[in-house]
């Protein structure tokens, strides 16, 4: 069945349990300080904060990571950018933690960027519509992003990227989400329909970096109703197939800067980890160094 999309600035229908039943855009908007949840994504948080105490600091440091990601991309010359799974806007939204658009934005000022936050749930799109979309250069749309062909044929993405020329990619903190099959298939597509010289960014829990606390994870996920496929290294790099890395490869995102001291992280005082993965891949030439 085809993805509904809605070209309109009002939000969806909302389902008949959306306020009863948790959501991963919701828990995440409580957890890095939003007020768009409700007491079942609170409920849920709170039970995810009991097995991993790092999670709130994860989120926030991996928020922080997607800035300087991006603003890497745009010191690289991309002004298309493709938002997967973009989740509901910043509610604390600082320099150092900016939407796609806007981080772009702090690189190429007179750029013409040109930003797609793309959802599948309904809701979620809603917020994003109405809030990302206002943006100059900037739409919304609803749509699986798993069904990559799908969404590259909208006509309200076609119009509004350039997909003769290269893309990046956002897919931070998407495919812990989706089975082992949606993320080949979403790998692949992207790989096969975008241009030579486009780029993939994408954070992703490590479930080699704490196989014991993700697997407890995943089990209160799943007493909620929510699949959560935390994978290991070796596992995402299979994921990425085609996918040519850049430096420093799949790395815990809070080391990723050693490569690019410009955009890396500085840690707060103490332990401090997001036992989550990141990388940077190109499509087949590229100004990236590559390893």
């Amino acid at each position: 069945m085809p993805p509904i999309v809605s070209s309109h600035a009002h939000a969806p229908r909302l389902p008949a349990d959306w306020a009863t039943r948790p959501a991963v855009a919701r828990i995440v908007d409580y957890l890095t300080g939003g007020t768009d949840n409700y007491a079942a994504d609170r409920a849920l948080a709170g039970q995810l904060e009991e097995e991993a105490p790092w999670l709130r600091g994860s989120l926030l440091l991996n928020r922080l990571h997607a800035t300087r990601a991006v603003k890497h991309l745009a010191d690289l010359g991309f002004d298309q950018y493709l938002d997967l799974g973009c989740g509901m806007p910043y509610a604390n939204q600082h320099p150092d933690a900016l939407h796609t658009h806007d981080a772009a934005r702090a690189v190429l000022p007179d750029a013409k960027v040109r930003t797609v936050y793309v959802d599948a749930d309904g809701p979620v799109y809603g917020h994003a519509q109405m809030v990302l979309a206002e943006e100059k250069g900037t739409i919304a749309v609803l749509a699986d992003a798993t069904r990559i062909d799908r969404l590259l044929a909208m006509p309200q993405v076609r119009s509004h990227l350039d997909l003769e020329r290269p893309v990046a990619v956002v897919a931070n903190n998407l495919l812990p989400w989706v089975d082992d099959d949606a993320a080949h298939d979403l790998m692949t597509g992207l790989h096969t329909h975008l241009p030579d010289g486009s780029a993939l960014c994408l954070t992703h829990a490590g479930l080699d970096l704490a196989r014991e606390t993700m697997t407890a994870l995943s089990a209160v996920y799943q007493r909620g109703g929510i699949a959560f496929h935390p994978r290991t290294r070796g596992h995402l790099r299979s994921l990425l197939g085609p996918w040519r890395l850049t430096l420093p490869g799949i790395v815990p995102t809070e080391v990723w800067g050693t490569a690019h001291p410009r955009y890396g992280q500085m840690p707060p005082a103490g332990d401090w980890a997001t036992y989550t993965y990141t990388a940077i891949a190109v499509k087949g030439e590229s100004r990236c160094p590559l390893t």
